[in-house]
């Protein structure tokens, strides 16, 4: 079996590691790969770009990490509620979040994200 990884963005009032029920209609840009290299660098790349247009962030295992700035929100008719609006970045490797286990991926992730 070939190996694929898909690096894709998201914007939504949740977390990116959450995937409730139609989180895919929240994907925003989508690459897919089939080297693992390629893909991390995008993900890192992505990382970058959206750590300095979003004063907070916060990472789930390393795969997913959500960006935002604060008083960035939208009304919720259904909840009658203002909600924070993420931005999402999220890493999978055959459809499933990627374990991330090489350390200088690891440490270039914890430098720049607020665990």
């Amino acid at each position: 079996m070939n190996n694929t990884w898909r690096v894709m963005t998201t914007k939504s009032d949740a977390e990116p590691w959450w995937f409730f029920e139609g989180w895919k209609k929240d994907i925003v840009q989508e690459w897919t790969f089939n080297n693992r290299d390629e893909a991390i660098g995008r993900f890192l790349e992505e990382m970058r770009r959206l750590s300095k247009s979003y004063r907070k962030s916060k990472s789930k295992r390393l795969h997913s990490i959500a960006f935002w700035n604060p008083g960035e929100e939208f009304f919720c008719e259904a909840c009658d509620d203002d909600l924070q609006v993420y931005y999402g970045l999220i890493i999978f490797e055959n459809d499933r979040p990627m374990e991330i286990k090489d350390e200088s991926v690891i440490n270039e992730i914890t430098d720049r994200i607020q665990q």
